[in-house]
């Protein structure tokens, strides 16, 4: 038996034993379990086993001589190709199990080791961070600078806004009041149902223009994702940090107490 031989046929997918059954078979040419079991080196259960296993993939066949013995053929070897066939036909199989198993599994996955921090650079990079709110299970905290970060962003707040309302997903915003937010405020929300409406809470932040902000951060769940809009930064991240997005949560809520509607 070629060592060479023995570890092709297991970098091909072939289990060890597998493989030593099969090229003492095809040695041998055909024997029954007995023969081709010390042949390969295994014992007689193992050996039987895996005979009946190559033969569910077309690679062995099984013939009755008299009225009681068993022996096995080799099938020829352009039979492997069927069994990579079937290998690969139950990877795929099981690859979209997993993909139906993932969310389920996602929902109990915690961490509390280290925050995971994603950046994205780029106006498209940061519309797909930032559309992961729309995957919120909590309501979603928003402190939104609509100067400098409505006129770029226009759409994907108002799609955003539209696509949370269809989950029924909670928002409150502190939005720093200046012309451009009370116009999108309106523009967005003033024609609502009622039913909208207590989706979106706005309360205004007075007094914050000499801070140097553009953009947008909402913290929900253990995520805090900031849309940071200025022309010299255009950058966006997610953290997901269930301490810090608690910090932040926390702040938040003393902040909305003491504003206006």
């Amino acid at each position: 038996m070629e060592k060479n031989n023995l570890e092709k046929l297991i970098d091909l997918g072939l289990q060890e034993n597998e493989a030593k059954i099969y090229l003492a078979l095809l040695e041998l040419g055909k024997g029954n379990v007995t023969e081709i079991s010390r042949r390969a080196g295994l014992n007689r259960t193992t050996g039987y086993d895996i005979l009946e296993r190559l033969g569910l993939h077309g690679m062995v066949n099984r013939a009755r001589v008299g009225s009681k013995k068993i022996i096995y053929v080799a099938e020829p070897p352009s039979h492997l190709r069927q069994y990579l066939e079937d290998k690969k036909r139950a990877m795929e199989r099981r690859m979209e199990e997993l993909n139906d198993l993932l969310p389920d599994l996602q929902s109990l996955y915690k961490t509390d080791i280290k925050p995971v921090i994603k950046f994205a650079e780029g106006t498209s990079e940061m519309q797909k961070l930032y559309l992961n709110v729309l995957d919120a299970k909590s309501e979603v905290y928003s402190i939104l600078n609509l100067k400098g970060y409505a006129e770029i962003f226009d759409e994907l707040g108002a799609y955003q806004s539209k696509e949370r309302h269809k989950k029924g997903i909670k928002e409150k915003v502190l939005a720093i009041k200046n012309d451009t937010a009370v116009w999108w405020h309106d523009k967005t929300y003033k024609n609502k149902t009622a039913k909208d409406k207590k989706l979106t809470e706005y309360r205004w932040l007075e007094d914050a223009e000499k801070y140097s902000t553009a953009g947008e951060v909402n913290i929900f769940d253990d995520k805090v994702i900031g849309m940071l809009s200025k022309p010299s930064e255009n950058v966006a991240f997610e953290i997901q940090s269930q301490t810090f997005a608690d910090f932040l949560k926390l702040v938040f809520e003393m902040a909305w107490k003491n504003n206006e509607k």
